[in-house]
């Protein structure tokens, strides 16, 4: 048994250290997995179990091989621990949510498949006030953590990933409040400095009133819709024009006050923007209006454009599982 497990222990290490020397050959098999459950996906009705399955693991597998690439090169990002870990409970949720509704609906039916959702969704809500109040962020990412750039990861300066110590400028991050503080050795001639706090490149600590309000409406969007559809039904224009309102009552405050984010913030603003085109193809929407315009445009695809027909086909019967499984208008 001792010998089994320092075969593991070897074979992990030995693993770890090919991910730290070969992020861009890991990032390529990554994305190859992905494709995989794309393909699986559109090509087999019956399979959106499997290609969701190779789909979160391959995420997941993301999110681990980010971890060992970050503590190769010393890109550790300064979070505060218990952050950290919401972080990483809502980035895994927030990957395993669809296998998680689909596995459920197959294998127990619409009621428990419900349960499911309310279940996770609850679980986002929670952990996303969590960080808006206790850990005072701002705007809040989809999924929280961010994936590493493999190409630049090598190149990526120590003040870019927010590291605690600058070596480069002579600045030191504090962990907990995230305020940057002028080292002794670090600060400038007499005659050159202004006497100014230091700029951080984060929002400040306490919000504008209308950001928060912001924030605080689209994380609470998924649940409210989730009530208004059980009272209303799942495919009613009452619960779908609730999700849009709310959508755009948060843009719309951020947009007024888009000076105060940083660039990475700006970054989630406009995600979340381009977000909105998806209830073009949400119920009771993509029913009414946008389900004849898809077929259509696919169906001339396949007519006219040479050798389309073979993708085009097996395309036109994976948009309805396609639509019913991702576009949920509770979904963040």
């Amino acid at each position: 048994m001792a010998t089994y497990i320092n075969t593991v222990k070897h074979l992990f290490e030995s693993y770890k250290l090919w991910v730290a020397q070969n992020p861009q050959v890991v990032a390529d098999f990554e994305t190859t997995a992905k494709w995989v459950s794309y393909f699986i996906g559109s090509q087999i009705s019956k399979s959106t179990v499997s290609s969701e399955l190779i789909f979160t693991l391959s995420n997941l597998l993301i999110l681990f091989n980010d971890k060992i690439i970050e503590q190769a090169h010393g890109a550790h990002r300064v979070v505060e621990k218990t952050a950290y870990r919401v972080k990483v409970i809502l980035t895994t949720l927030e990957y395993c949510e669809v296998l998680l509704e689909t596995s459920a609906r197959k294998v127990y039916g619409e009621k428990v498949r419900w349960m499911v959702i309310v279940t996770i969704q609850a679980i986002k809500t929670i952990g996303r006030y969590l960080l808006l109040f206790k850990f005072n962020e701002n705007i809040i990412r989809s999924p929280p953590i961010k994936q590493l750039d493999r190409k630049t990861i090598g190149q990526v300066k120590q003040s870019d990933l927010g590291l605690a110590d600058d070596a480069h400028n002579g600045l030191v991050k504090l962990e907990r409040s995230g305020r940057l503080i002028r080292k002794v050795e670090g600060a400038p001639p007499l005659h050159y400095r202004n006497w100014q706090s230091l700029e951080n490149d984060e929002a400040p600590n306490k919000k504008p009133f209308i950001l928060l309000k912001a924030e605080v409406l689209y994380i609470a969007k998924p649940m409210l819709h989730l009530m208004s559809s059980a009272v209303f039904g799942t495919k009613s224009w009452k619960s779908y024009s609730i999700a849009l309102v709310l959508d755009i009552v948060s843009i719309r405050s951020y947009y007024d006050k888009r000076d105060l984010l940083t660039k990475e913030q700006k970054l989630e603003l406009s995600r979340r923007t381009c977000n909105l085109l998806t209830f073009l193809v949400r119920s009771p929407f993509y029913e009414a209006v946008s389900k004849r315009k898809i077929e259509g445009l696919v169906d001339f695809c396949g007519r006219k454009i040479p050798f389309a027909k073979n993708i085009c086909e097996p395309l036109k019967d994976y948009i309805p599982q396609m639509q019913d499984t991702y576009f949920y208008t509770w979904s963040t």
